[in-house]
């Protein structure tokens, strides 16, 4: 059986909503402390929402911006289900998020993460982390 590397590269992307994003980052945060490489992937906007690393962690947690397409009737800069958009529109955001496909694959390609935690959403991305080896 093949020994896994001491330090790993985790990426991690939580579903766009604060009560998944903060777990999400708490867990990444923790999973830094053992010194494994974390590439925590969200929108722009959320990711400035987020608190600030402790710097101990800073080396270890690389903060991955994926904008989300424009999607015409979808609100401009709403990234959010929690605290850009009110609760009806949320299926919308679901749908804009499935633009998140593509970017996502570029980046899974040419950073190569060993392990991947996903939320619920993405529905799409089994099929691209299978392409991979190691996620």
């Amino acid at each position: 059986m093949a020994e896994l590397p001491k330090n790993l590269h985790i990426a991690v992307f939580p579903w766009l909503a604060f009560g998944h994003i903060i777990p999400f980052f708490e867990l990444a945060k923790l999973i830094a402390q053992k010194s494994h490489k974390i590439s925590f992937v969200s929108t722009p906007r959320n990711i400035k929402r987020l608190p600030m690393l402790p710097p101990n962690l800073q080396p270890f947690v690389e903060l991955i911006e994926l904008p989300l397409p424009h999607v015409e009737n979808f609100p401009q800069n709403a990234e959010s289900a929690t605290m850009d958009i009110p609760q009806h529109i949320v299926p919308y955001l679901k749908k804009v998020f499935d633009g998140l496909q593509e970017p996502l694959a570029k980046f899974l390609e040419t950073s190569t993460p060993r392990w991947l935690i996903y939320d619920f959403a993405p529905f799409w991305l089994p099929p691209i982390t299978s392409k991979h080896r190691g996620v």
